[in-house]
C-alpha cells in the first residue's frame, strides 16, 4: 500500500513538471501580447503597430463622364477618375500612408472612409475642402475585403455618384497561388434626360431606391462580351465588394458551386459548399472555386429584380486561357478584375493664359517653316472641331477648356500631353511631319465619352 501511495505522488510530481513546462512558455506568450489577446485569436488579425512595411497610396477626388451602359454616359465623381476607383492592394500589418487632393471641379468638399482602417473618425475621415490635401497613417491589422468610400453628407449622394472602391489586405501568410480578380457591385441612378449627352444623378431615385442600373466594375454587363477567363479545374479567387449604396448582392455563379466563402474575405472565417451568398452594402467576400469543365459560368445577383439591370457577367473557362499572374498591383484598375497598374491621381492644368511644354518638344517660337495656328475647345462631350488641318511643320494649338472639370490634350505619336484648367486656356506648340495624328484627353473616361480627334499636318488626304 505504502508503495502504491509513493507511486501516486510521483506521478503526480511528474506531470506537475510536464504542465509547468508548457504552461510557462504560453504564460510568456499571452503577456508579450498583451491582456485579452490570446494566440489562439490572434491569426485573424494583427495587433500593435504591425510590420512597419510602408505602402504610399495617393488618391484624387475628381469629376469624370464614365459610359455606365452602352451610349449612356454618366457625371461621376469619382477617386482616381473612375467609378469604382482604383482597387488598392496591402499585406496585413503594412503602414498605409494615405494622401487624399480633393480637385473637385463643383467646388464640393471629399473625405475619405476605409473599412479596413482604425482610425479616429473625428480626425481622418473629416471633408477635405476643395483644392486640400489631407494625409494620415494606418496599419491594416485585418485581412481580407473592404471597402473605402466618401463619408461627406449626403453620404448616399456621393457613393451613388461613384466615390468608392475595394481595398484588398492579403494574409500576412499569404494565400495559395490563384487567378485572382475583385469585382465590385454598385447602382446607378441618372436622371431622365442628359445634359449636353450627360446624365447626372437624380438623388430622388437613390432615395427612394429606383436604380437604372446595378453593376460589377462599374458598367453594366461589363463582363458579358468580354469573360473573365480561367482554365480547368484552376483556383479562382473573387474578391467581391459591395459598395451599394443600399442592395444588398447575392453572389452566385451558374453552373458552379463555390469551395469557400469568406465572409468579409477573412482567411478565417471559411464556409464550404455555398450555392449563393448574400454581400451587404458596404461588405465583401472572399469567393474560391474550382470550375472543372470548359465552358461559359455566368456571374450574377441572384435577387433577380436587379440582375437585368446589368448584373451580370461572364467567366469563360478554356484550356487554352493565358497563365494566370503570379502578382497583382499595389493600384490596379477596377474595370479589368484589378490586373493592369494604374495611378490614382489625375493631371491637372496649368492655369489660365499658360503655355505647358509638352515632352519633348519645348514650347518655343518655330525655329524656321509656316506654323498652323489653330483652336481647339474641349469639352466632356468632344472636341470642336474634331479634326483639325494645319499646315505644318510648326503647329500651335490653343486648347480652350469649356467644362467645369479638367481636360488634356494628348497625342502619343507626337510626345505632345498639355493639360488645362476648367474654365481656362493652354497654349502648346510643336513639330510634326505631315501626316495624321490621333489625339484625345487621357484623363480616365473622358476618352471614353467622345473626347478624341484627329489632327491632320501637310496636305489632306
Amino acid at each position: 500500500m505504502r508503495r502504491f501511495v509513493v507511486g501516486a505522488i510521483a506521478l503526480e510530481v511528474a506531470l506537475l513538471i510536464v504542465g509547468l513546462t508548457w504552461i510557462g512558455p504560453l504564460s510568456r506568450a499571452r503577456s508579450a501580447e498583451g491582456p485579452n489577446e490570446p494566440r489562439a485569436a490572434a491569426s485573424y488579425r494583427t495587433y500593435g503597430r504591425g510590420s512597419g512595411e510602408v505602402v504610399e497610396v495617393r488618391l484624387d477626388a475628381v469629376e469624370t463622364v464614365q459610359e455606365i451602359a452602352p451610349g449612356v454616359r454618366y457625371h461621376a465623381w469619382t477617386f482616381g477618375g473612375t467609378a469604382p476607383g482604383p482597387v488598392i492592394r496591402v499585406r496585413e500589418g503594412d503602414t498605409v500612408r494615405f494622401t487624399i487632393t480633393n480637385r473637385s471641379s463643383l467646388s464640393l468638399s471629399h473625405s475619405i472612409d476605409f473599412h479596413a482602417a482604425q482610425t479616429p473618425w473625428d480626425v481622418n475621415y473629416q471633408p477635405v475642402p476643395p483644392g486640400e490635401t489631407l494625409t494620415f497613417d494606418w496599419v491594416a491589422r485585418f485581412p481580407g475585403v473592404f471597402m473605402y468610400h466618401c463619408g461627406v453628407p449626403p453620404v448616399l449622394h456621393h457613393i451613388a455618384n461613384g466615390m468608392y472602391g475595394a481595398i484588398i489586405v492579403e494574409p500576412k501568410e499569404g494565400l495559395a497561388p490563384a487567378r485572382e480578380y475583385v469585382l465590385v457591385s454598385s447602382e446607378f441612378y441618372p436622371g431622365e434626360r442628359a445634359v449636353r449627352g450627360v446624365y447626372e444623378g437624380d438623388p430622388a431615385r437613390m432615395e427612394s431606391v429606383d436604380p437604372a442600373y446595378v453593376v460589377f466594375n462599374g458598367r453594366a454587363n461589363r463582363y458579358v462580351d468580354a469573360p473573365l477567363v480561367a482554365r480547368p479545374n484552376e483556383l479562382i479567387r473573387l474578391w467581391v465588394m459591395n459598395a451599394g449604396p443600399t442592395l444588398t448582392t447575392a453572389f452566385h455563379v451558374i453552373g458552379a458551386v463555390f469551395d469557400h466563402v469568406y465572409p468579409d474575405g477573412n482567411p478565417t472565417n471559411r464556409l464550404n459548399g455555398i450555392q449563393t451568398w448574400n454581400v451587404p452594402p458596404g461588405g465583401g467576400a472572399m469567393f474560391e472555386l474550382r470550375i472543372p469543365d470548359p465552358g461559359k459560368y455566368p456571374f450574377v445577383t441572384h435577387s433577380f429584380a436587379y440582375t437585368g439591370l446589368g448584373a451580370v457577367g461572364m467567366i469563360e473557362v478554356s484550356r487554352d486561357a493565358p497563365s494566370a499572374p503570379t502578382s497583382y498591383p499595389t493600384m490596379a484598375s477596377p474595370f479589368d478584375g484589378g490586373l493592369t497598374p494604374v495611378e490614382g491621381t489625375v493631371p491637372t492644368g496649368g492655369g489660365a493664359a499658360t503655355s505647358p511644354a509638352p515632352s519633348p518638344t519645348p514650347a518655343t517660337e518655330p525655329a524656321g517653316g509656316s506654323e498652323g495656328a489653330v483652336e481647339l475647345h474641349a469639352s466632356i462631350t468632344g472636341f470642336t472641331p474634331p479634326s483639325l488641318h494645319v499646315p505644318g511643320p510648326q503647329v500651335r494649338i490653343a486648347l480652350v477648356n469649356d467644362d467645369p472639370m479638367p481636360h488634356d490634350l494628348t497625342i502619343d505619336e507626337l510626345g505632345v500631353k498639355v493639360a488645362v484648367d476648367p474654365g481656362a486656356t493652354a497654349t502648346v506648340r510643336f513639330r510634326a511631319d505631315p501626316g495624321t495624328y490621333t489625339f484625345y484627353c487621357s484623363i480616365p473616361g473622358h476618352r471614353e465619352a467622345g473626347m478624341e480627334g484627329t489632327l491632320v499636318v501637310g496636305a489632306a488626304h
